[in-house]
């Protein structure tokens, strides 16, 4: 079933938009469900900072089953019969993921439910119960602790009317996250709030999918006039195609990648190897974490939030510093690197996680770790030599 999968996402990425809008809409009409696999906690090497030298071990304490444990290599390991996919590591470190979405996955799929001008629901597996058809605005999430405080941020930085459609009562006795949970997410949301000035709402109900007929079967509490005109509204919408077209999650898809793609060109992050003549193999490589992509894009969508919210840097005391490099090579994200053109200590504060592996590479004992705001990552601060 995943050679299926795959092999879907393979024709999708060779398809024009076009054909994948005609292939989706012949698999809407047949009411054909797409190929999933098993959902898997997965490590993403590039985003692990103990096996780099960082003395960390969140993931391990975070996981309420005791399912992470670190090879001899210093990667985390996950023991698949123990894990419950709760999710709480995601929203703890980006080197845990899942085989089926991604924090960045699951962010577009929230902005594809705003894009569509509709209020988004998030709900957790606990709350859905037999014969419960939740909507299409409604994403249900492994346990909300999922979600970091960088997430929450941006979604209520972009203004997205977000509401969380739980009964926070099962919250204690989940058998899947455990009691970790109630602490991480409600920090995580607590931060958010704080950081904006904005509120995530709360519902008492998650909503349903509706059927075409059903408040004109059903119209207590309902004007009968107004179901039926709703009624030949919504026929109209199917005989032109309008409402598959409303409704089409390629096309909203679309939509989010466009905008995405508009993010990350204003934010102007490098992903790939850059050439540099002052390092060895004559490249450089820069990582930029999703958490931090998420931050960054919610301080461009309101810088003035910047100032809120609380930051971890290293910084180099210039006076100490013998640009011998050793901390560019120790880097994990390549926030540190020498310039391309002098070869003088340069640092991208947007790419620096605050890991403290720099300070343990430094021979002279120039660097140390500085609490500041986000403030620091505005394009205006965002890159800076340090000069010895």
């Amino acid at each position: 079933m995943a050679n299926e999968r795959d092999e879907g996402l393979e024709n999708l990425a060779e398809e024009t938009f076009d054909e994948a809008m005609a292939r989706e809409e012949e698999r809407e009409a047949s009411g054909e469900e797409p190929h999933k696999a098993p959902a898997k906690v997965i490590v993403v090497r590039d985003y692990c900072v103990r096996h780099k030298g960082a003395s960390c071990n969140r993931c391990e304490v975070a996981c309420p089953k005791s399912a992470i444990s670190f090879s001899d290599d210093d990667l985390p390991v996950v023991d698949q019969e123990l894990c419950t996919r709760c999710g709480i590591c995601f929203g703890i470190c980006d080197a845990l993921s899942s085989t089926r979405i991604t924090m960045i996955d699951l962010h577009a799929r929230i902005r594809r439910i705003a894009l569509r001008g509709e209020d988004v629901y998030l709900t957790c597996k606990e709350n859905i119960f037999p014969g419960l058809d939740p909507a299409a605005n409604v994403v249900v999430l492994p346990c909300l602790a999922c979600l970091s405080p960088e997430i929450w941020t941006l979604v209520l930085a972009e203004n997205i009317r977000v509401k969380v459609a739980c009964d926070l009562s099962y919250c204690a006795d989940c058998e899947r996250a455990g009691e970790m949970a109630e602490m991480l997410y409600s920090h995580a949301i607590e931060s958010a709030e704080s950081w904006t000035g904005e509120k995530v709402l709360f519902a008492t109900e998650i909503p349903e999918k509706e059927q075409l007929l059903k408040n004109l079967a059903n119209p207590t509490g309902v004007d009968r006039r107004a179901a039926f005109t709703n009624l030949v509204g919504d026929v109209g919408d199917i005989a032109s195609g309008k409402r598959r077209l409303r409704n089409s999650e390629v096309l909203q898809q679309f939509y989010e990648r466009r905008e995405r793609a508009r993010a990350i060109a204003k934010l102007n992050l490098a992903e790939d190897d850059v050439f540099n003549n002052f390092v060895p193999m004559g490249m450089t490589k820069k990582t930029m974490t999703p958490k931090r992509q998420l931050l960054l894009e919610a301080i461009d969508r309101k810088p003035e939030i910047a100032k809120r919210i609380p930051v971890y840097l290293s910084e180099t005391d210039c006076s100490l510093c013998a640009n011998v490099l050793e901390c560019t090579k120790a880097c994990p994200t390549g926030a540190r690197f020498p310039d391309p053109e002098t070869g003088v200590l340069s640092m991208d504060a947007r790419y620096c996680i605050g890991c403290g592996i720099c300070i343990e590479a430094c021979p002279e004992g120039a660097i140390d770790m500085v609490e500041t705001t986000a403030e620091a990552l505005l394009p205006a601060a965002g890159s800076r030599d340090e000069e010895s």
